[in-house]
C-alpha cells in the first residue's frame, strides 16, 4: 500500500497481434521459505512465472518469465509436495508435476520492469516493449496424471453403433482446439500389450512358471486341436521344443506342482515333466480317452468317457499317486478341483459339472474320498467350473457391494450364457444362497485370474466379465470389458506386465491388462477439430452406424489456412 507502481510486459507470442491485449484467466501463489513465486495464465494458455526482486518492503523489479504452455484451465493450484493442478471449465483436468523452476531470468522470454511513465497499458504499448516467444513441448512441467470431464456436453445419443449387443452413450463434448466426441461404455477399460498371430485357430492357453516362488511365468502352452505349441517368456516369446511337453497331441491341462515339476494332461495320458527333465507317463486304461481335467499343485482329477472319474495326488517324494476313482454313470462336461488352499494339502473338494443338467461336489478328503456331499440343479448343462475364495458378502448383481470377511463360492457357467454363483459351507460342502446373471448369448467359460494381487474370476461369454474384490475399498465387483470376445484365457505375468491376462480370440494370442478398476465406465475420446454443436445418425442402409457431426467456431482459421500457417 502507498508503493510505487512497478511495471513489466507479458511476453507476447511472436505471431500474437499488436493490437490485442491479453488477458489473465487464472493464477495461483507457491510461498515456502526461501522461495516465492506466482504462476499466472492467460486466455492463450501460456504459463509465466512471476517473481518479485525486493528489499526490505520496497520492490525494485518485477521479472516476468515464460514458464510453460497448457491447456487453458479454470483454476490453478500448487501443492507443497511440487505438483500442479489445473482444472479446466472446458475438457479433461490434468496433474502436472514440477521439472524445474525456470531459473533463467536472463534468457528469452523474460521481461523486467519498465521505468517508461508516458507508455500506456493498451495492447500496442505493451507489444512495443514485450519479448517475443514461440511456444514448445513442456520444459519445466510434466504431466503425471489427468482426470477425464465431458463438459461441456453439447449433444449426446444413446444407440448401439458398433453392434457390442450393448448401447453405448455417444456425447459431444469440449470447445476449440481441445473438443471431443465420446464414447462412452459399461465396463472397465481393457489395453492390448502384445497381439501376435498363430498358424491355426487354438481352443486353449495356459500359463506356468518355472518354479513355485518365481514371480514371473516362463511357458505359454496354446493348445490346437491336434498339436500343443510351447512359448518360452522372456525379452521375446519364441518357440521351444525342449520343454518336455508332448506337442503332437493337444492339451488338456497344464499345472506346475508342489515339487516344481510339471504336469500335462492330455487325451491319452497324463505327462510328469520333473525339474531335472525326466518324465513319467500314466496312460489311460484300455481304448478310453480323458475328456475333461482339472489340477492345482497338489490334486489332479480327470473324467474319462462314460463318467468316470480318476483321482491323483502328489506324494511326499514327488510322484503322482492315483488314489481312487468314481463311476457317476453320466457323462461329464466339467470339472474343478479348485486352488490348493495356503498352509493345507489338499483342496477339500471337487466340482463336477454333468450332462443331466446337474453339479456335484465331491469331497477330496482321505476318509470318504469321492462320495458326493451335495448338489445343485442347474437350468442347463454346466460348461464350466471354479472354486474361489472371495468377500463373504460378494453379491453377483450389479456394482459393488460392503466387503466383509471371506468366503467359498462355487461360480458355475451354464451353456444358456447364465453365471450362477453358490455359497459352499467350507467343512460341510453344503450349498447355499444360490444368485444368478445372465452375461451373453455364449457358453460361459469360467478362468481364476489375479486381479489387484487378489483372486478374482474371469468369464467369457458373448462379453467377458471381470468379478474381483478392490482391495481398497474391500468392494465386490462384477463389471464387463470393454474388449473384444475372447474364446479362453489364463493368468500371465512378466517382467513388463507383472500382472495381466493371455487370451486366445480367432487365430490370434493376445496379452492384456485390465485398467483403472473400481470404475464402472470407461470412455473413448475421438478429438475433433473445432467446437462441436449437434450430430445425427446417419439412417439404415449402406452408411448405417455412422454420425454426422457438426462443428463451428467463430473468427476461427478453416483447416486449410492452419496448414499454410503451420
Amino acid at each position: 500500500e502507498g508503493h510505487d507502481e512497478v511495471r513489466a510486459p507479458l511476453p507476447r507470442r511472436a505471431d500474437y497481434p499488436d493490437q490485442r491485449g491479453l488477458l489473465v484467466t487464472a493464477a495461483a501463489i507457491h510461498k515456502q521459505k526461501g522461495l516465492f513465486f506466482f504462476l499466472i495464465q492467460t486466455e492463450m494458455g501460456d504459463l509465466y512465472k512471476v517473481t518479485l526482486d525486493y528489499e526490505g518492503e520496497v520492490v525494485r523489479d518485477v521479472v516476468v518469465s515464460v514458464f510453460d504452455t497448457i491447456h487453458q484451465a479454470n483454476s490453478l493450484c500448487i501443492t507443497k509436495t511440487g505438483l500442479l493442478f489445473a482444472a479446466s471449465e472446458f475438457a479433461d483436468h490434468a496433474l502436472f508435476q514440477f521439472q524445474s523452476l525456470g531459473e533463467d531470468e536472463d534468457g528469452p522470454g523474460v521481461a523486467h520492469k519498465v521505468d517508461d511513465p508516458e507508455l500506456g497499458d493498451d495492447g500496442a504499448s505493451a507489444a512495443s516493449v514485450a519479448p517475443k516467444f514461440t511456444p514448445g513441448p513442456l520444459k519445466n512441467l510434466m504431466m503425471i496424471d489427468e482426470q477425464e470431464s465431458s463438459a461441456p456436453i453439447t449433444d449426446s445419443i444413446v444407440a448401439d453403433l458398433c453392434g457390442e449387443g450393448t448401447p453405448q452413450v455417444y456425447a459431444l463434448c469440449g470447445r476449440g482446439a481441445r473438443s471431443s466426441m465420446r464414447v462412452m461404455r459399461h465396463g472397465v477399460k481393457v489395453s492390448e500389450m502384445a497381439v501376435s498371430e498363430l498358424p491355426g485357430y487354438p481352443n486353449a492357453v495356459w500359463t506356468v512358471r518355472g518354479r513355485a516362488e518365481d514371480a514371473e511365468d516362463r511357458y505359454i502352452v496354446v493348445s490346437f486341436t491336434n498339436a500343443t505349441l510351447v512359448l518360452s517368456i522372456g525379452e521375446t516369446v519364441e518357440e521351444v521344443t525342449d520343454s518336455g511337453f508332448l506337442a503332437r497331441a493337444p492339451t488338456l491341462e497344464v499345472q506346475l506342482l508342489a515339487d516344481n515339476a510339471m504336469l500335462q494332461v492330455h487325451p491319452n495320458g497324463v505327462r510328469h515333466i520333473r525339474v531335472d527333465g525326466r518324465s513319467a507317463e500314466w496312460k489311460t486304461p484300455g481304448k478310453k480317452t480323458i475328456e475333461k481335467a482339472s489340477a492345482n499343485a497338489r490334486q489332479l482329477a480327470i473324467s474319462l468317457a462314460g463318467g468316470e472319474i480318476i483321482y491323483f495326488e502328489l506324494d511326499v517324494a514327488g510322484n503322482l499317486m492315483e488314489m481312487g476313482t468314481k463311476e457317476l454313470g453320466v457323462d461329464i462336461n466339467t470339472l474343478d478341483v479348485g486352488p490348493l488352499p495356503e498352509g493345507r494339502a489338499r483342496s477339500q473338494f471337487l466340482s463336477v459339472g454333468c450332462y443331466d443338467n446337474t453339479v456335484r461336489l465331491l469331497s477330496l478328503d482321505s476318509q470318504n474320498l469321492l462320495e458326493q456331499v451335495s448338489s445343485l440343479q442347474v437350468p442347463s448343462r454346466p460348461e464350466s467350473l471354479a472354486l474361489v475364495e472371495m468377500a463373504s458378502d460378494a453379491s453377483s448383481g450389479g456394482g459393488a457391494s460392503a466387503g466383509g470377511g471371506t468366503g467359498l463360492y462355487l461360480n458355475v457357467g451354464l451353456t444358456s450364457g447364465v453365471l450362477q454363483r453358490v455359497a459352499v459351507d467350507p467343512t460341510s460342502g453344503s450349498l447355499s444362497d444360490t444368485r444368478t446373471r445372465f452375461l451373453g448369448g455364449r457358453p460361459v467359460k469360467l478362468f481364476r485370474v489375479k486381479v489387484a494381487g487378489q483372486t478374482g474370476i474371469l468369464a467369457l461369454s458373448s462379453r467377458g466379465w471381470l468379478a474381483y474384490v478392490l482391495p481398497s475399498t474391500g468392494r465386490y465387483y462384477m463389471t464387463p470389458l470393454s474388449y473384444d470376445q475372447l474364446e479362453y484365457a489364463a493368468n500371465f505375468a512378466s517382467e513388463q506386465c507383472p500382472e495381466g491376462m493371455v487370451a486366445i480370440a480367432s487365430n490370434t494370442l493376445r496379452i492384456l491388462t485390465v485398467d483403472k478398476l473400481g470404475e464402472l465406465f470407461n470412455q473413448t475420446a475421438i478429438p475433433l477439430r473445432y467446437t462441436p454443436r449437434k450430430f445425427v445418425q446417419i439412417p439404415s442402409g449402406p452408411s448405417t452406424g455412422q454420425l454426422l457431426v457438426i462443428e463451428s467456431d467463430h473468427n476461427e482459421f478453416s483447416e486449410i489456412q492452419r496448414k499454410m500457417l503451420a
